[in-house]
């Protein structure tokens, strides 16, 4: 019994020590700019999951959103990992992304591409 306690106890240890300290990246992507590069590689995501592509290409319009926003592909994933570890705030930049999103097929349904019933 004092074994499987000590043995726990040096399990916990262990784990604890494991543990990522959360850390700020030397060149964290400000959260505006963040939320709108996650609309956008969203946006690239999903026409790649429903258009007949290759990944070249999608790599390609990955890489084309990065050049425009001025950052790169690390830089993105250091940001996404950072913002990752806190649950709370990044539900509401997922929200504020999705929030675009259906502003922007708003913006689309009323530029004439509306269906009418006849």
């Amino acid at each position: 019994m004092k074994c499987n306690l000590c043995l726990i106890f040096i399990l916990l240890l262990f784990l604890a020590g494991c543990s990522e300290s959360i850390e700020k990246p030397k060149k964290l992507i400000a959260e505006e700019k963040y939320i709108n590069l996650m609309v956008e590689m969203q946006l690239v995501r999903t026409y790649g999951e429903y258009a007949e592509v290759d990944s070249i290409s999608i790599d390609s319009l990955r890489k084309e959103i990065l050049q425009k926003y001025g950052e790169s592909e690390q830089t993105f994933v250091a940001s996404h990992q950072y913002y990752q570890r806190f649950p709370q705030e990044q539900q509401k930049r997922i929200e504020k992304a999705i929030e675009r999103l259906k502003m922007d097929q708003v913006g689309q349904d009323t530029t004439g591409n509306t269906s009418t019933n006849r």
